[in-house]
Parts: C-alpha cells; structure tokens; sequence
C-alpha cells in the first residue's frame, strides 16, 4: 500500500471541501471565529488552516432581517 503525502492529504480535503453543497460550507463560515472553530483549528493545525480562504463566514445581516 502506497503511503500517502501531506499533499496527497491536502488535496484530498480540498476536493472534499469543493464538493460541500452551498449550506454545508454556510455551517462551515460560521465556525469561524466561534469557540468551535478555535479549537478545531489548534487541533487541525495551521497547515489546514490555509483551506479557510476557501470558506467565507456569513455577514452579519442588518436592520430588520436582524430582528429574531
């Protein structure tokens, strides 16, 4: 069994992360910057870090589509 890369690893969670549908990559924005999202990325590491670039968190939506 051939061993895989880092690469290979990183490429296969690239592809995986482009084959998200559009409300799992929402889920996904919106683990930035949450406690969640901090301790996945120290458990990850920074290496895997550079796939956040991919993921845009959610605007903070205004004025009346602010109200709950």
């Amino acid at each position: 069994m051939e061993e895989e890369t880092f690469g290979d690893y990183y490429n296969g969670v690239q592809n995986r992360m482009a084959a998200l549908s559009e409300d799992e990559m929402k889920v996904l924005g919106r683990l930035q910057g949450s406690p969640q999202g901090e301790i996945l990325g120290r458990v990850l590491g920074e290496n895997l870090g550079l796939l956040s670039g991919q993921v845009t968190p959610p605007k903070p939506k205004r004025g009346l589509a602010a109200r709950k």
